[in-house]
């Protein structure tokens, strides 16, 4: 019967095998929801990961940030030393992306490419991002293009209004920036991303099965294997008592004794 936040493990029947007898069920606790993740925070640490001539790549739990720097900006007309131009934006405030006034890669807008560090694909659920020029004379439009696989997912980029004066934040809330793996943004000026909330899908939990043994015993597997994500848990009744990690933790698979007193088990993260 289900308990709790738990689905209704599954009793496995087998021929005449003493697991009747030692009462073992087995269950899955579904993973908890999906993990949300609201930058930007002074408690987020910050890791400078990549840098060339016209950009920087910032990590931060567990995202990363490919921001587009005018490096080579010399200061004037006659100027030859380049120098770069400095932010406005200081973390944990937010991260600024700068339009290239000057070099090759001139005249290509401020830029910022945003992934998880591990690749995989993530949602945008709702992110805010500052002007820091004017645009409301000429109009403008903050371009997104998610990417699947390296590729861009549409003909052509998402648009948010980003028309209005210098220091103007915009906030968007984006179901459509939904499991996508990359997502690049684009202004023809400078801009700072303020705020993102941003969901990691989570994956499905791991298969549980019991396997009769010689002598007395099961098999308890699971697959896939998690490695460490996911954890056996044990205790003496289905509907009481509090959940304890099994001895033998994240060892998959695990051989245990199919005897009284009757135990119960699940898989936890």
């Amino acid at each position: 019967m289900k308990t709790g936040a738990h689905p209704p493990p599954t009793r496995l029947r087998r021929r005449r095998l003493a697991v009747f007898a030692a009462g073992l069920l087995l269950g899955i606790k579904p993973s908890a929801h999906a993990v949300t993740n609201v930058l930007f925070s002074a408690t987020q640490t910050t890791n400078l990961v990549a840098t060339n001539i016209n950009s920087d790549t910032i990590e931060t739990a567990g995202y990363r940030f490919t921001l587009s720097r005018d490096k080579l900006f010399t200061g004037g007309y006659g100027l030859t030393n380049p120098i770069g131009r400095s932010l406005r934006i200081q973390w944990p405030d937010g991260l600024e992306a700068q339009a290239i006034t000057t070099g090759p890669n001139v005249g290509t807008g401020a830029r910022i490419t945003l992934t998880r560090a591990d690749g995989q694909p993530f949602d945008i659920r709702r992110f805010s991002f500052r002007i820091l020029g004017n645009t409301a004379g000429a109009g403008a439009m903050l371009e997104i293009m998610p990417l699947v696989n390296g590729e861009d997912a549409f003909p052509d980029p998402l648009m948010y209004q980003a028309t209005g004066f210098y220091g103007q934040t915009f906030t968007n809330v984006t179901p459509e920036l939904f499991g996508y793996d990359a997502y690049k943004f684009k202004l023809y000026m400078d801009f700072a991303l303020m705020n993102l909330t941003l969901v990691d899908p989570s994956p499905p939990p791991p298969t549980l099965a019991i396997q009769p043994e010689p002598r007395g015993f099961v098999t308890l597997t699971w697959t896939p294997d998690t490695g460490t994500k996911w954890i056996l848990q044990e205790r003496l009744s289905l509907t009481a008592g509090t959940w304890t990690n099994s001895p033998s933790g994240c060892t998959n698979p695990v051989i245990v004794p199919a005897t009284l007193p009757a135990k119960f088990y699940r898989m936890f993260n």
